[in-house]
């Protein structure tokens, strides 16, 4: 019976370690400088974090307008992204969003789903871009329960879902800034805001390079 535990100890590992380079080929892991740097130029309106900028533009509103709708959709591809408001004629478009992306904090696997909603004003020369309603999906695997569970599974016959060692809670991204500047979690908190930052200074670039 050791033996056997053993063995399929040697094989999970093998697996999950696998499965750990794929999953964090693209992952975030910001150094301490780098976390005290980003949270530095988060901004806030208030008492919320909520991004926003000014993207210049030529040429006709409406098909400015016709431009950010289809980069809305193509940027965010996932079912959940949704446009609510579409206005042409006011040059209004509203959507809520979600981005997904990684990060290892400590001995766990975060797979991370970010939502927020997007708020586009077309001025005359301008476009007014914001970012806010900014929360978090958290699902946290560790690869010790995984082992245990795995092996439970395989000894007495039963299936094994991976899922079941996922530890799912949600954020409110702003209470993660204002706990980071407190020192509380810091390590957590500082990827989380990290990576939130680069992941929405990423979208404000992609819509100003389709308006050029």
């Amino acid at each position: 019976m050791k033996a056997l535990c053993l063995f399929i100890f040697c094989l999970l590992s093998i697996s999950l370690s696998g499965q750990e380079v794929n999953l964090f080929v693209n992952a975030y892991n910001p150094s301490k400088e780098q976390i005290d740097s980003a949270t530095t130029f988060i901004p806030l309106k208030d008492g919320k974090v909520v991004y926003r900028e000014l993207l210049p533009y030529t040429g006709d509103r409406v098909e400015v307008h016709a431009t950010l709708k289809r980069w809305f959709v193509d940027r965010f591809p996932d079912i959940q992204n949704v446009i609510q408001i579409d206005d042409p004629h006011l040059g209004t478009l509203v959507g809520k969003a979600v981005i997904k992306y990684s990060f290892k904090s400590g001995v766990n696997s975060s797979n991370f789903s970010m939502f927020f909603t997007v708020s586009i004003d077309i001025g005359p020369e301008t476009v007014d871009m914001s970012i806010y309603n900014i929360y978090g999906s958290d699902k946290r695997r560790n690869n010790l329960q995984m082992y245990l569970e795995a092996t439970n599974s395989m000894l007495n016959d039963v299936n094994f879902d991976q899922h079941s060692s996922v530890d799912k809670f949600d954020l409110d991204l702003t209470k993660s800034y204002f706990d980071y500047m407190k020192g509380k979690q810091e390590k957590y908190n500082g990827k989380v805001l990290y990576a939130m930052d680069r992941e929405i200074r990423s979208i404000f670039e992609s819509a100003e390079s389709v308006l050029k």
